[in-house]
């Protein structure tokens, strides 16, 4: 899928590039927050000594910024994403995760926020239509 960045997305992928030193691969704008894909392997160097760079960066945009790290495969994205995810199945575009009952809730975020985020960025980098929680 080819992916179409508008200016304000560039910018803010541009300004946090050059904030943290580490590449970014995709970035949405949600509300007060700013979710952010970032280079396989930088998450160390985006987040900084004791969070010090990612504490700057909020300071810069003024919104909470959450972190991804890119992975070549969509199953090693999603388990990047999902950390607790114990199940990935691949059915077409549809991807199911299974995930302890205990971490349902906060996978799926308060009203389906979350699973919102991750479903905009599974679209956008591997042209997944919907990540459904077990």
């Amino acid at each position: 899928m080819k992916l179409t960045l508008d200016q304000n997305t560039l910018q803010s992928m541009n300004l946090f590039q050059s904030l943290t030193g580490a590449p970014v691969v995709d970035c949405i704008t949600e509300d007060d927050e700013i979710y952010f894909v970032i280079g396989e392997g930088k998450y160390g160097l985006t987040v900084g000594k004791n969070g010090a760079k990612i504490k700057h960066a909020e300071r810069v945009f003024k919104k909470n910024i959450k972190v991804f790290e890119y992975a070549p495969t969509l199953e090693e994205f999603v388990k990047k994403v999902i950390p607790d995810v114990q199940e990935i199945k691949i059915n077409g575009s549809i991807v199911y995760v299974k995930v302890k009952p205990s971490e349902r809730a906060r996978t799926i975020g308060k009203a389906g926020k979350n699973i919102k985020i991750i479903n905009k960025f599974l679209q956008r980098l591997f042209s997944i239509e919907e990540l459904k929680v077990k």
